[in-house]
């Protein structure tokens, strides 16, 4: 398989929704199974597509591939194709080519895709915010005055009826992100719980009041729900603290929020300002 053919099998794994990994060979020396640029993919929904020499050695690497693909993050290695003279740097194999080669592991992630309950006041600076950073948009409404292609033109999906329903039957991706902004509690509750009870795999952010989010998550365990697998993937109240007042200023405490999940960010959120440190520096030399 040609690497054109490895990396549109690539960009198809990505539209569906899938991490992939591209192992590549970097770095040949001496004898080995294949030359600098041989590449493989391997994907988190198990498709592996191309070699990079097959046997042993190729297993090896498909699990450090899988690592790679379970962490999000890229690596080097270096693997040792014999017994002895093995590199300090280098994995010790038990294979007798006699060279050394190394390869790197890229990881490439789907953009997150938003599945947006509700799409009123808050809901709709919410989508236009999540387009405007590149994440794919599904729409989904009561109301097809609120819900309509007019209004998300950018959507990747806009859908107008039973939203709990339709909870119940989107197909789910890891790539996934619930924003729950229906504002009716009841309708809010119950697309909650049948994101939960269907195992959502990604995280849930539910726009409500303490006290909303407090009787929501008490009704949960009452009425049985296993929450143990989901807890940490939720977000309620939505948004990072930033006294946000207007439906615009709610789409950014959110879609903040959202970017600090995603890339790992530390929490509390704190400013990267210096200047007053700086200040007090100089006001101290002085």
């Amino acid at each position: 398989m040609s690497t054109l053919d490895i990396l549109k099998k690539a960009v198809e794994e990505l539209e569906k929704g899938h991490r992939v990994a591209l192992v590549t060979v970097v770095a040949k020396e001496g004898s080995g199974p294949r030359d600098p640029g041989a590449m493989l993919l391997l994907s988190s929904s198990g498709l592996k597509v191309g070699t990079i020499g097959g046997g042993g050695f190729e297993g090896l690497v498909l699990e450090e591939a899988g690592k790679a693909l379970a962490e999000g993050k890229p690596r080097r290695v270096k693997y040792a194709l014999r017994p002895e003279n093995v590199p300090p740097d280098a994995v010790k194999t038990s294979h007798l080519c006699g060279g050394v080669v190394e390869v790197f592991v890229n990881v490439l992630n789907p953009p997150p895709r938003i599945l947006l309950f509700g799409a009123g006041n808050v809901g709709k600076p919410i989508a236009d915010l999540a387009n405007f950073l590149g994440y794919r948009v599904l729409v989904m409404d009561m109301n097809s005055d609120l819900a309509n292609p007019q209004r998300y033109p950018y959507a990747e999906e806009v859908f107008a009826g039973d939203i709990v329903d339709y909870a119940g039957k989107l197909e789910y991706r890891e790539s996934d992100i619930a924003i729950i902004a229906y504002g009716e509690v009841e309708t809010d509750y119950r697309v909650l719980k049948t994101l939960i009870t269907r195992g959502f795999p990604g995280h849930i952010w539910a726009l409500c009041s303490r006290r909303r989010c407090s009787w929501m998550l008490d009704r949960l365990k009452k009425e049985g729900v296993d929450l143990s697998g989901a807890i940490e993937r939720l977000h309620m109240p939505a948004g990072l603290n930033i006294n946000s007042d207007t439906p615009e200023e709610i789409a950014v405490s959110i879609l903040a929020e959202i970017v600090c999940v995603l890339r790992g960010c530390k929490a509390p959120v704190e400013s990267m300002d210096i200047s007053s440190k700086w200040w007090e520096a100089v006001k101290s030399k002085s």
